[in-house]
């Protein structure tokens, strides 16, 4: 019998998936599933929105609301601060995103709105519960061959 070959061991950190010097400099982690799933939530992501998601997730560590600028973001994103704003609002206004405002400092940006949706579409999808719901919980009617999310 022919000896089995050595196991190989795959490397699956930042710095092998990137360079390391891209590694070094950070790295963000961002759900499989919320860059699969965030065009279909109700209402949708738009991709300028999911990209302040990612930005905002660059900043939080626990789970603490992060509390980044909005010129921090701005200059992170390439846009004005009051491009941020506005897709900060769109998401307030969609329900994904709770803004607490505090005097003289950043704001907290709460983000559990928004993972709650996706946790209740990666329910609904995988038949672990019954109608999908929308960003505020509210039911969400089913056409015959799409899902609303």
């Amino acid at each position: 019998m022919p000896p089995t070959p050595a196991a190989r061991t795959v490397l699956r950190d930042v710095a092998t998936r990137w360079t390391p010097a891209l590694a070094k400099a950070g790295w963000t982690p961002v759900s499989d599933y919320f860059l699969d799933s965030y065009t279909k939530l109700t209402p949708p992501l738009s991709n300028g929105e999911a990209m302040l998601v990612i930005h905002l997730m660059r900043h939080k560590w626990d789970d603490a609301p992060p509390f980044p600028g909005f010129k921090t973001l701005a200059g992170r994103m390439g846009v004005t601060a009051t491009s941020v704003r506005n897709l900060a609002r769109s998401l307030e206004l969609k329900g994904y995103l709770k803004r607490h405002k505090r005097v003289g400092t950043t704001n907290h940006f709460e983000l559990s709105p928004l993972f709650r949706a996706l946790e209740r579409l990666q329910a609904y999808e995988t038949g672990q519960r019954g109608e999908p719901l929308g960003a505020t919980g509210n039911r969400v009617a089913i056409e015959a061959e799409e899902v609303p999310f």
